[in-house]
């Protein structure tokens, strides 16, 4: 059943056959869950929220139209889920606040700073500290970019993103030099 396409998978869902949501959540775990981590810094609510995602099929089984790509329609459900988090998370916070206060809020302060990032998972012990603090330090277009690079073409980044495609590149190539410089620094660092 697994060689089935996404669209035959939901197809048979709504049909009844529920164990075709389980191969459609095991088909994107990994990337979903490491999107969903990298943009909310903290894995038991990354768990949450991607379970959020999938209770929204569940849920209402046509939300999803079959006109473009599933994995973008589920990264985008993914994005706006975090981004609930971070206004509800900034709402709460508001409310405890006095109106100076008010002013200084960002949406940062929500994030755990100390959990690490999926990548963590795909570098080795010797370099992943370095390329993940390079990558902590690009703005959050570039960093969105190129953690999306880990499961998706550029392609799907853009139709996700809904921006153009040269947009994206640029966004990469700029993440990328940005990243090169920073671990330039690093290893001068460390050879002194």
């Amino acid at each position: 059943m697994s060689e089935l396409t996404d669209a035959e998978l939901l197809k048979n869902f709504k049909a009844g056959d529920t164990a075709c949501l389980g191969f459609i959540m095991e088909r994107y775990k990994a990337p979903l869950f490491s999107y969903i981590v990298s943009m909310v810094k903290d894995s038991a609510l990354a768990e949450d929220i991607f379970q959020e995602v999938f209770l929204k099929i569940v849920k209402t089984p046509d939300c999803y139209k079959d006109t473009g790509s599933f994995k973008s329609w589920l990264f985008t459900v993914g994005r706006n889920k975090c981004m609930d988090h971070f206004r509800a998370a900034a709402a709460e916070k508001s409310i405890s606040l006095d109106a100076q206060e008010e002013d200084e809020i960002s949406l940062h302060d929500t994030i755990k700073s100390d959990e690490k990032e999926p990548l963590d998972t795909l570098i080795n012990e010797d370099d992943g500290e370095a390329i993940l603090n390079a990558l902590k330090k690009l703005p959050a277009e570039q960093r969105e970019v190129i953690t999306l690079r880990q499961t998706m073409s550029f392609k799907e980044i853009a139709e996700y993103l809904k921006c153009p495609l040269g947009t994206v590149l640029a966004r990469a190539s700029r993440g990328y030099k940005k990243m090169q410089v920073e671990l330039a620094k690093e290893v001068a660092y460390a050879g002194k």
